[in-house]
């Protein structure tokens, strides 16, 4: 709560692998994981949070050697269910989004078992997550927990991926917390 002067609500938190994260889509819409160690807030309650007024998005990312870094998106919020599409504006900060989360805005978001992604084929079953899938991903927070520093083998960005700041080696820690401004 002390990050950048505070006021955020933590919708999404990973660390250590210690919750799998290829989940079904009502799992991502009502939630999941456990909130002393990794979790997902569920889709239905961002969206509920983020209607209530204008709302900025902050991604905290830390990589394999202890690099840590953050991106802002403002005016953030969720279309209700069943597509939850991402609205976000272009990112700031020091992770960089040129290759990075705006690539997904306007998306809605895709599981395994709801493809609502832009690809022919199914992103969410290839980048092994949950996520907003334009035509697939350069940012796959939700992607699959890997030794932090490697690649995820077959499909790297399958992986828990933010291309703009280590292209497709995967993440040691991810955070994703919005507040009201």
């Amino acid at each position: 709560m002390n990050t950048d002067n505070g006021g955020w609500t933590i919708f999404q938190y990973r660390f250590n692998g210690s919750v799998d994260f290829y989940r079904n889509f009502t799992e991502y819409e009502n939630g999941f994981g456990n909130f002393e160690t990794e979790f997902w807030l569920g889709l239905k309650s961002v969206q509920e949070m983020t209607s209530q007024g204008k709302t900025e998005l902050r991604l905290d990312l830390t990589a394999a050697d202890g690099t840590a870094v953050y991106e802002t998106f403002q005016n953030f919020y969720l279309d209700e269910g069943p597509n939850y599409t991402l609205h976000i504006d272009p990112g700031t900060g020091t992770a960089g989004d040129r290759h990075g989360l705006s690539y997904n805005n306007g998306y809605h978001f895709s599981t395994y078992d709801a493809d609502r992604d832009s690809y022919s084929g199914n992103c969410a079953v290839g980048r092994h997550g949950g996520w907003w899938y334009n035509h697939c991903v350069y940012a796959n927070l939700n992607g699959e927990y890997v030794t932090p520093g490697t690649s995820r083998p077959g499909t790297a960005r399958g992986g828990m991926v933010y291309y703009s700041f280590q292209q497709d080696i995967s993440l040691k820690a991810v955070k994703m917390m919005f507040r009201r401004v």
